[in-house]
């Protein structure tokens, strides 16, 4: 199973940033839900890199957006949005930072 993984990952690095998206990033493995509710390099690097800078700048902006609406600290928002993020990460079999740091997938 590693194998096939680190195979896929290779192959989706030869591809680059631009054909790769977050979907395909996570099914591969490359890619977790991480705690704060940002986006984690798994097993990967270079295009992944990438990708996961851009969805995470997406992401602090839609949060601090959230955050301005309800006069709360980001940090509250990104520890909720990183709660969701996690159990659907685990609920659809997708890494997932644990409570310890470590990626774990179920």
């Amino acid at each position: 199973m590693k194998t096939l993984m680190t195979f896929c990952a290779l192959m989706l690095m030869s591809l680059g940033a631009a054909a790769m998206d977050l979907d395909t990033a996570r099914e591969t493995g490359l890619v977790g839900e991480r705690l704060d509710g940002y986006v984690g390099v798994v097993n990967a690097s270079g295009p992944v890199d990438a990708l996961v800078a851009e969805i995470n700048q997406q992401r602090k902006q839609h949060y601090q957006q959230i955050a301005n609406k309800q006069n709360t600290p980001l940090a509250n928002i990104e520890k909720i949005a990183g709660e969701k993020l996690v159990g659907k990460a685990k609920q659809q079999g997708y890494f997932y930072q644990s409570a310890n740091g470590e990626w774990a997938q179920d």
